[in-house]
């Protein structure tokens, strides 16, 4: 009874579309595989493509337990099998395959080729199968209505979104009804499902089949909430990742602007230089040329003509710098040609009227009238230069106020470039101050390891003659142990060369012995000879010397 409900169980697992995905630990042969279909409304018919954002739309169609090896074409007839029990389940479909950053057909061929195997890891993120609705043959069939089926966000395009993203769509998803069946609506297919299958398979389950169930759920939805906060974690350092590189490139920004800024001030440090070389070389330009106009206005002076410049110094703009002398003396020039060839001709007409003033003298009317024009013509000279003058001071008040701009301007820098002058000579003191006190604590740390080192010089000597000492001391030794050796080496071989002969004349002396013994015991029968007799008398001596 146990096992036929085991087996009653495993049909309904593989037999029933659940959003929920089953457990394969208990089936190593079969794996998971989720069915997603993609709408017909985002599937761009022109380029024959869509693109991966749309897998965000994708409608999840459940779970299928299939083996690894399992080829496409043959997993057609799976899902047909599993899922086409549902009036909303497309009646024809085809796969599709992401290729770069869209997703394409998978052409009748290509079926064949590839394997259930090709759509899990770590040929792919996650293990999940795209299929459109549809046929090879004819693209343009009608859409049927799959708003039946339930949203499910694809984990690859869950990863790549925020937290609040992820919250959002999730909302939206649960809100929009036109989209999304309701919660019981789905409930309700699901329990259709169950009702259905336990019609097909004639069986009831009792409580501890549905308590195993129940429990593989729950390890189902585990499972699920851990790949989601997995798929959080990514996201969130990925966050990190993008925040770091904008940092990197604010401070990247920031050093440059710091850079444009140092160039900007050293720039204007040197038009500073600049324009105060050319305030000198102004200044001297301006001194030659005021004593230039001395010299003018005193020959002048001196020859008692009108000066076409006042006495008073003028300052030109410094625009107008490289003419504003130039001009005036040109002026002069043609103004003094003129005026002496019309003095010198006033002076002979002057002369010439005298001559004729007394020749005429009789004819008084005519006199005053040529005086009369004369002096008319006079006060109208006399007015035109006024008139002359006038403009001229004008243009020189303008030349001026621009100058005293100008002044300001370059009294102002070299207020600034005083103050850093000053800075400049403070700072260079400073750092003579450092380097003095620098070189007086090196001088003074040189005094001190100077010190330590004859202290120690003196203390090494003593240890170096103490050490010569010991050296002598052990030369000797070594020799002694060496002489020691020697004559121990010289008493041991002795010493056995005198054991060897103990051991000789032992063995003569127990020789002796046994002829003595044997001797004894013969019969007195045979008298000894004198011979005999006097040899038996002869005395044993043994000469034994030892040489140490």
């Amino acid at each position: 009874m146990q096992s036929q409900i085991e087996s009653e169980h495993l049909a309904l697992r593989t037999n029933i579309i659940s959003v929920d995905r089953p457990d394969s630990s208990q089936v190593e042969h079969l794996v998971d595989l989720h069915v997603y279909i993609i709408p017909k409304n985002i599937w761009k018919n022109r380029q024959n493509l869509a693109e991966n954002e749309t897998m965000e739309q994708a409608i999840s169609a459940g779970f299928v337990h299939v083996p690894q090896n399992l080829t496409i074409h043959e997993l057609r007839q799976i899902i047909f099998k599993i899922c086409g029990q549902d009036d909303q389940f497309p009646k024809d479909f085809i796969y599709l395959r992401s290729v770069g950053r869209c997703l394409t057909k998978v052409k009748p061929q290509q079926e064949t080729d590839l394997r259930v195997k090709n759509y899990r890891p770590p040929m792919t993120f996650a293990p999940e199968i795209y299929i459109l609705e549809g046929h090879h043959d004819d693209e343009s069939s009608t859409p049927t209505n799959t708003k039946a089926y339930i949203f499910r966000e694809s984990p690859i395009h869950r990863s790549l979104m925020t937290p609040s993203q992820l919250t959002t769509n999730r909302q939206q998803s649960w809100v929009r009804p036109n989209a999304v069946p309701s919660l019981q609506s789905s409930t309700a297919t699901y329990r259709s499902l169950v009702h259905s299958s336990e019609r097909k398979n004639s069986t009831n389950l009792n409580g501890p089949a549905i308590s195993s169930y129940s429990k593989e759920l729950a390890k189902l939805r585990e499972e699920q909430e851990r790949l989601r906060l997995r798929q959080i974690e990514l996201a969130r350092q990925r966050r990190e990742i993008e925040l770091e590189q904008q940092r990197r490139e604010k401070e990247l920004r920031e050093k440059q602007e710091n850079l444009s800024r140092e160039q900007r001030q050293k720039e204007e440090k040197e038009a500073a230089i600049r324009i105060q070389g050319a305030y000198r070389n102004y200044r001297n330009r301006r001194k030659l040329k005021e004593k230039q106009l001395r010299q003018i206005s005193n020959f002048v002076n001196y020859r008692g003509l009108w000066s076409p410049e006042p006495d008073e110094r003028r300052i030109p703009s410094s625009i107008e710098q490289r003419n504003a002398y130039s001009t005036p003396l040109e002026r002069y020039r043609k103004w003094r040609n003129e005026h002496q060839w019309s003095a010198s001709s006033s002076v002979k007409s002057e002369n010439i009227n005298m001559k004729k003033s007394d020749a005429d003298q009789s004819f008084g009317f005519s006199s005053f009238r040529h005086a009369a024009n004369e002096l008319e013509r006079l006060q109208k000279e006399a007015r035109e230069l006024t008139r002359r003058k006038a403009e001229e001071e004008h243009v020189e008040e303008l030349n001026a106020h621009d100058v005293v701009k100008l002044s300001d301007h370059l009294q102002e820098l070299k207020t600034k470039r005083t103050a850093l002058e000053a800075a400049r000579e403070t700072i260079i003191r400073q750092m003579q101050q450092l380097h003095a006190q620098i070189a007086v604590r090196r001088k003074e740390e040189r005094d001190l390891w100077k010190q330590r080192y004859l202290i120690e010089k003196k203390k090494t000597a003593a240890l170096e003659e103490r050490g010569r000492m010991t050296l002598n001391e052990q030369s000797d030794i070594n020799t002694e142990i060496e002489q020691a050796k020697i004559r121990l080496n010289n008493s041991t071989k002795l010493r056995q060369q005198a054991e060897n002969e103990c051991h000789l004349l032992r063995e003569e002396l127990q020789q002796i012995r046994t002829n003595m013994n044997n001797l004894e015991n013969q019969p007195l029968s045979k008298q000894p000879s004198p011979v005999q007799q006097k040899q038996q008398t002869i005395p044993i001596s043994l000469d034994i010397t030892l040489q140490y």
